[in-house]
Parts: C-alpha cells; sequence; structure tokens
C-alpha cells in the first residue's frame, strides 16, 4: 500500500535524506500500511497518518542527537520511533523493546525487509531488564500514562544517561508528577522543548529526564 512521506518536512527536522534512506522509511511505512491493521499496531484510520508519525518520530533529531553508544526504544511497537531513527542514524544502534510476541514477529520481518544492521529486535518487558541492561539514552513515543511507566523506565537508563519522552501539549498536567517521580527515582527533568512539525499544524514537546551519576558527583 503506497503511503506519501512528507521528505521536505523530514529533512527540515532530520537533515537531508538519502535515496537509500528515503526508500527504506518508504518501504517501512508501506509495511506498516499493510499489516498494522491486522496485526493490532495501527488503527485503519490512521493509515493515512503514517507520514505525520514518521515525521514525528524523526523530530527527535532536531531536538537533540543520539549517543553512539546506543539508543533503546522503549515499548516500541510497530517501531515508532526507533526504526525511524535507526534508518536516518545507520551508525547508532537502536534496541527496538516490546513485549508483545505478535510484535516482535513484525519488527523482525522489519529488520529482515529493510536490512537494517544496526536495530536489535528485543522482547521482554521494562521490569525485566531493570538491572540487565542498560542504555545512555531512551525513548519512549507512546508508552502510556506517566505514573505507570516512568519509573521502570528511568531503571534502563545507565547512570548519567537520559530518558527522552514525546509528549502532547498535555504535558503541563503531568509535570509535577514527572519531576517528583524523578526526583524519587534519582533524576531530574533536565530539558523540554517544543519541536514545531513542518507542515502538520503541531508540535511535539520532547522532555528529557536525566538519571543521577553518583560516582562522578562522588568523584567531584
Amino acid at each position: 500500500m503506497p503511503v506519501e512521506l512528507p521528505r521536505a518536512e523530514i529533512e527540515q527536522v532530520a537533515g537531508q535524506l538519502t535515496t537509500e534512506q528515503l526508500e527504506r522509511l518508504s518501504l517501512y511505512a508501506e509495511k506498516l500500511a499493510a499489516d498494522g491493521e491486522h496485526m493490532s499496531l495501527i488503527s485503519r484510520h490512521e493509515v493515512p497518518n503514517l507520514g505525520r508519525h514518521v515525521l514525528d518520530s524523526a523530530a527527535l533529531l532536531a531536538f537533540r542527537d543520539l549517543p553512539s553508544g546506543g539508543v533503546a526504544d522503549l515499548g516500541t511497537g510497530g517501531g515508532l520511533p526507533g526504526v525511524v531513527l535507526a534508518i536516518l542514524r545507520p551508525d547508532v544502534k537502536v534496541a527496538l523493546i516490546d513485549s508483545r510476541r505478535s510484535r516482535i514477529v513484525f519488527l523482525k520481518s522489519v529488520q529482515r525487509l529493510l536490512g537494517l544492521e544496526n536495530a536489535e529486535v528485543v522482547h521482554a518487558r521494562l521490569e525485566e531488564l531493570a538491572g540487565v541492561r542498560s542504555f545512555p539514552l531512551a525513548v519512549a513515543r507512546a508508552l502510556g500514562r506517566l505514573d505507570r511507566v516512568l519509573e521502570m523506565s528511568l531503571a534502563v537508563v545507565e547512570a548519567g544517561g537520559s530518558l527522552v519522552l514525546y509528549k502532547g501539549p498535555k504535558w503541563s498536567e503531568e509535570a509535577a508528577q514527572g519531576a517528583a517521580t524523578a526526583e524519587r527515582c534519582g533524576a531530574w527533568i533536565e530539558r523540554v522543548e517544543g519541536v514545531e512539525l513542518p507542515g502538520a499544524g503541531r508540535t511535539t514537546t520532547f522532555v528529557e529526564f536525566r538519571v543521577r551519576d553518583v560516582s562522578r558527583e562522588r568523584d567531584s
């Protein structure tokens, strides 16, 4: 199923696309459109909006760069934003983490289709990864209510690393709770910034939490 991607708008937030990157983004969007509904990855009415979802996923790169040490997409679902980030930054390892087997099957098929050598598909719940794996940067785009997921998400971020959440206009209603939970978990809200999505008529609010590095503080 053909999906029209807003190339110029994506390039405004993420930089110039190569022909290969555009082809991979198009193949991914088409596969998500074809398989997403019956695999409960997207609803039917969201298919026409896939170009906007790809743009929204790419907008993270207008907020901050990705660390060479790798990125984890928590509760990636159908791969937004993790697959998009892996395509746009082939030099960075991206872990696509989800707990549902059907989503893992889909993500592995995407990995094979696109030849994404820098993508790792991880079948696990966040609470299973705490203390087992950690990442310099974790991102989450639609993981659920903040009070349910923030503590678990911060638990897979390494000391000194960051968790970035994609949020909407209602972030202000969650900000106080987010700050309190972060403090309890040894973290703080380092930066909040809105990135306008070109041509989409909306803004994505990125919220970056920084995890305290106790060892570095002790050394200083």
